[in-house]
């Protein structure tokens, strides 16, 4: 059953290119389209919506204050200079019915709402102007037929990235292809990992949060870069199993500077924070391939837990301490020097 219908559309392409061009009157905007939402806004003026056919969505969250100034700004200057249009994915949706056999032009009926790509705060914004300013416009569109809805996220992705700087965080969780960005996916949702709920996935750090997902995938693919794992086939369980017990060896043997539950700006030791991430996976990097046994593809934690033994209460933590000032990379590099350094010992 049909729930709207919208009259002078323009199609170009054929099968997976085709697309429309058309406007929709801001009443009807809300009802004809959704945010495929990765993280919900409760006052976002867009109908959101978080899973389809068991996939989970992907847009990161709205500004309502953003939607609100554009509404304001349809209020005193109508649609003069309002671009680019809004970019729906209408998931078959939409049908098109041309005005005669083989005409670009026709109306589309629509069954069910269509997916914004690009463009929520825009559409936000023509949605407030009409149910609180009880202004209508009519809201400029381009809409795909019929995209994937792992081919809307990389559209989505691409257009953001390229325009509007989407964070790097978000985009770990939409480029699934790479195995840095599944496994970092795992270690921030996973129980098992000493990380869970400790990593943004979506750019905006919360109070939990101590570690951007983009900072972790870097380190990742950091940890597993000795060339020993290069000639082995390992599976996502495996990394996660391994990077996990690694950390895990380390929150059990520095509890006082495994400052999980402490907020952020509280925080008085770098082990907790990207400078520690940094140096224990460049140690990781350099020692974990020592522990590998590359036929049986198992690490032997047992001799690596020896060997951080040796660090503790050898190093100092302290954001005041020995490496002050020293952050990030620098910071990092400095100390995973002389971690490397004291496992060494006899």
């Amino acid at each position: 059953m049909a729930i709207a219908e919208i009259e002078n559309i323009f199609k170009i392409g054929e099968g997976g290119q085709e697309r429309y061009f058309g406007q929709i009157k801001t009443d009807l905007l809300k009802q004809v389209t959704q945010v495929f939402y990765f993280e919900y806004e409760p006052k976002n003026y867009c109908h959101q919506v978080e899973e389809i056919d068991g996939v989970k969505g992907y847009q990161r969250r709205a500004r309502p204050s953003r939607q609100k100034a554009f509404g304001s700004y349809l209020e005193e200057h109508g649609q003069n200079f309002v671009c680019p249009p809004v970019y729906l994915n209408a998931r078959g949706k939409w049908e098109f019915v041309p005005d005669a056999p083989n005409s670009n032009t026709g109306k589309i009926i629509i069954h069910e709402p269509a997916n914004i790509i690009d463009g929520q705060h825009r559409a936000g914004g023509f949605i407030y102007a009409y149910e609180e300013l009880n202004n209508i416009q009519n809201a400029e569109f381009v809409a795909f037929k019929e995209l994937s809805l792992e081919y809307e996220r990389r559209v989505f992705n691409t257009i953001n990235t390229t325009q509007k700087g989407v964070p790097p965080s978000l985009s770990v969780g939409i480029e699934t292809e790479k195995w840095q960005n599944r496994i970092t996916t795992m270690l921030a949702e996973n129980s098992t990992s000493p990380f869970v709920g400790l990593i943004s996935l979506s750019g905006e750090m919360k109070p939990d949060h101590k570690f951007q997902a983009a900072q972790v995938a870097k380190n990742v693919v950091r940890t597993f870069s000795d060339d020993v794992f290069k000639s082995v086939e390992l599976s996502d369980d495996e990394r996660f199993d391994f990077i996990t017990e690694a950390w895990s060896l380390i929150r059990e043997k520095f509890p006082t500077e495994w400052e999980s539950e402490i907020p952020k700006k509280e925080m008085q030791y770098k082990l907790f924070e990207l400078t520690g991430l940094i140096a224990w996976s460049v140690v990781f990097q350099r020692r974990l391939g020592i522990y590998f046994n590359t036929t049986t593809k198992h690490i032997d934690f047992n001799g690596l837990s020896l060997a951080i033994d040796k660090v503790v209460n050898e190093i100092d933590w302290a954001k005041t301490g020995d490496f002050e000032g020293l952050t990030g990379e620098v910071g990092g590099q400095r100390i995973a020097t002389e971690i490397m350094k004291l496992m060494q010992q006899q």
